[in-house]
């Protein structure tokens, strides 16, 4: 074999191992990528046992046998009275909901002029999910059932949020930023790092601190993840699908501004009156010749 024939085979040989190279660095990312996250739920110690207390169906105690009367030992009623028995703690109520905080809502008109009121339009939830478009208005529905569909989970729907919990754990909730419908979970944002989903950390916000996870619904495929996500969720917590679940339509009809104003979905904010006052440097000595002038 010739230095030539030699060269050719070692630059094919070079060649497919650089082939074979690049294909396994592609199918290892395609498997980072496709990994499951390891979920951590994101909630107070008391509520997980909660949580899986209820989930635990109870045990059932046989009655305990009255005791047996004889002849010789004629019962006699007593004519003291019993001493009254401490009448069992009532359950803890939940406290209601907190109405969340204001968020830097990127679709909230507003207008500011010199000298003269500024106005604010304050937008729930549910003036936004009207507005919202059809697209995103049936993700909502889907991703709503898919949630009502887990045993045990309610929901409550305040003028910023739309939080779904199982006993005293929020699990998820629905908000609106700009246009976008957004899902919150009880999940630490460092399970999805790495992954195909593509969360957004909220922890820094006072009012997500128990939901800290951020997915954006603007396509089918992020629907379809989410309810991934919820799944996973879902079975961390040991909490499993209601076979006679019947799903329902939450479509939201559209409504404009001045319909939800009279409905108080919308509040017009009107703040006091603005004015403007220009601040500028003066030199010392043109103010004191100023001065003499005007002595």
């Amino acid at each position: 074999m010739d230095n030539k024939s030699l060269l050719l085979t070692l630059i094919i040989v070079l060649v497919v191992f650089i082939v074979l190279l690049a294909v396994l660095g592609v199918v290892f990312i395609v498997a980072l990528r496709k990994r499951r996250p390891v979920i951590k739920v994101v909630m107070a110690p008391n509520a997980m046992q909660d949580a899986q207390a209820e989930d635990e169906p109870e045990e059932e105690t046989a009655p305990a046998p009255a005791p047996a009367v004889t002849e010789t030992q004629p019962v006699v009623a007593s004519t003291e009275s019993a001493a009254p028995q401490p009448a069992p703690a009532p359950a803890p109520i939940p406290t209601p909901e907190p109405e969340e905080e204001e968020d830097d809502d990127e679709d909230a008109p507003l207008i500011v002029t010199e000298g003269q009121e500024r106005v604010s339009y304050n937008r729930s939830l549910m003036a936004k999910l009207a507005q919202l478009n059809d697209k995103s208005k049936e993700w909502y529905s889907q991703l709503k059932n898919e949630l009502l569909s887990y045993n045990r989970v309610k929901v409550r729907m305040s003028w910023k949020r739309e939080t779904f919990r199982i006993g005293r754990l929020t699990v998820a909730k629905f908000m609106v930023r700009g246009k976008t419908l957004s899902i919150l979970f009880a999940v630490e944002p460092a399970s999805y790092e790495g992954t195909k989903y593509s969360v957004r950390d909220m922890s820094n916000m006072a009012s997500m601190a128990d939901t800290p996870t951020m997915y954006r619904i603007r396509k089918e495929r992020r629907c379809k993840y989410a309810k991934e996500m919820i799944a996973d969720i879902m079975k961390e917590l040991k909490i499993y699908k209601n076979p006679e679940y019947v799903a329902q339509d939450y479509y939201v009809p559209y409504e404009g501004d001045v319909s939800l104003m009279q409905r108080g979905l919308v509040k017009r904010v009107v703040s006091g009156t603005v004015k403007a006052f220009k601040i500028e440097e003066v030199d010392k000595e043109a103010a004191a010749t100023s001065d003499d002038d005007k002595a």
